[in-house]
């Protein structure tokens, strides 16, 4: 069968303008009656226009028509795909907003997918703003349980991020921020008490979506410490013992042997309870790594005599007044926080030849016992002279401490305190006593003595 003859609705002719130019005519008629005739210079365009009609009244589905371009059939077919994907936006659109999000990645050193993947990786929509002066105040009150000594350390240190400005952001802090504050503190291990102090509080802040990362962890290693412990000398742990003997009756004796021959940490010996010291061995159980390891310190003879004749009852009240007093009282050449704690290392380690015993019985690593108490003490006589420093063989020593003597005064009774109080003038009554105006003063109104007026003498001079 033979196909239809196509019926074409328009003809494109040329024609001879009045001018004498040529162009292409478009004639013909819609189906409603509409007459077309229409001029063109240029034929293509004409054709283009004989399409259009000749598609208007066929009506069919398919839109696409014959252009003019440039592109190749593969350039457009992958135009018409991006078309289809863009869900009606502009293409040109759609490529400059692109090439400028690229040009904004480059410019940051990184490709456009790596600038995206960081993005992902860190961008939480509920994260909170807070000002590190709130946020300091919240953290605070959320470590509960912590001594006192502890929190003021948290409180020193976090100060640090208020200097420049208190009302600053917590997520605005880089680690530029914070190497800037520490770059003011030489001492490697000022830097990192602060480092810690730093690192446990951004980490609070990001798991409560204050910010979104830690920025300590990308900190910079600091370099090892490798200097020796500092320790006492053999003579100052004689006086240390000796004035803590004598010194109020020996109230701080026990805790001072504790410290000296079992090595226990300064916040684990706050934390010794009465029940702790067992026959052989101290059960160690407070202390700042409480909630990471317990332990047990053995107790050698030395230890044994001294609780034997001083028993623990417990750190006595005002124990760091004591021993700021018991430190004087040493003539230590050099005092740090810990130095009990390092003495009785130091002569473990030379007693025991054995650094992974000695660790492990002061709740310390190899590591650390190989960077500072390798070779410290070399007489061994020194070693044995310390281990036998019994409460008996340190008495038996001619030693002789510094310790404050308590001033006595000698006070009249209260009936006689008020006669002298109203026969002189104050200044000349406390002559008399052997102490200040201001501390007679405070002496009698604590006794509810009725002083004298101000004007008292002033006016019984001029009579």
């Amino acid at each position: 069968m033979a196909r239809p003859k196509k019926v074409h609705h328009f003809k494109l002719k040329p024609h001879k303008n009045a001018a004498g130019s040529q162009s292409w005519q478009v004639t013909g008629t819609t189906p409603d009656g509409t007459r077309i005739r229409q001029n063109f210079q240029d034929k293509a365009d004409a054709l283009q226009r004989v399409a259009d009609l000749e598609q208007e009244i066929v009506g069919k589905g398919d839109s696409r028509r014959t252009l003019k371009t440039a592109l190749s059939p593969e350039q457009v077919a992958d135009a018409e795909t991006a078309f289809g994907q863009l869900g009606g936006s502009g293409l040109s659109k759609a490529i400059s907003h692109y090439l400028n999000l690229r040009a904004k990645a480059e410019e940051k050193g990184v490709s456009l997918d790596q600038a995206i993947a960081f993005f992902e990786a860190r961008y939480r929509p509920e994260i909170r703003e807070i000002t590190i002066l709130n946020a300091k105040q919240e953290f605070l009150e959320t470590r509960r349980g912590i001594r006192a000594s502890t929190r003021s350390n948290y409180d020193i240190g976090l100060g640090l991020l208020l200097k420049k400005d208190p009302n600053a952001f917590v997520h605005s802090f880089t680690v530029g921020d914070l190497e800037k504050i520490l770059k003011g503190y030489t001492n490697v291990q000022s830097q990192r008490s602060f480092r810690t102090i730093f690192s446990v509080f951004f980490g609070w802040a990001v798991r409560h979506h204050y910010c979104l990362e830690n920025p300590c962890e990308r900190f910079d290693k600091l370099p090892k410490n490798m200097s020796q412990i500092a320790a006492l000398s053999l003579n100052e742990c004689k006086r240390l013992l000796y004035a803590a003997v004598t010194y109020q009756g020996g109230k701080a004796a026990a805790c001072v042997a504790i410290g000296l021959f079992a090595g226990l940490r300064p916040s684990e010996l706050q934390d010794l309870e009465k029940e702790s010291i067992q026959k052989e061995r101290i059960r160690v159980v407070g202390g700042k790594l409480r909630r990471k390891i317990k332990r047990s310190a053995p107790i050698p003879p030395v230890l044994a005599a001294w609780l034997e004749k001083f028993p623990f009852e417990g750190v006595p009240k005002g124990w760091s007044s004591k021993l700021k007093t018991l430190k004087k009282a040493t003539k230590a050449k050099k005092w740090v926080a810990d130095i009990i704690r390092h003495t009785s290392i130091t002569f473990q380690a030379e007693r025991d030849k054995n650094e992974a015993l000695t660790a492990y019985n002061n709740g310390t690593s190899k590591e650390m016992m190989d960077r500072h108490y390798r070779n410290v003490i070399d007489e061994e006589e020194t070693i044995r002279e310390f281990w036998n420093l019994t409460p008996e063989a340190l008495l038996k020593a001619s030693l002789s401490v510094e310790l404050p003597v308590k001033f006595r005064i000698d006070w009249p009774d209260k009936k006689a305190l008020k006669a002298l109080v109203w026969e002189k003038p104050l200044i000349h009554a406390a002559k008399d006593i052997g102490v200040s105006d201001v501390t007679l003063k405070k002496h009698c109104l604590a006794l509810g003595i009725v002083l004298p007026s101000r004007g008292h003498w002033l006016a019984r001079s001029g009579s």
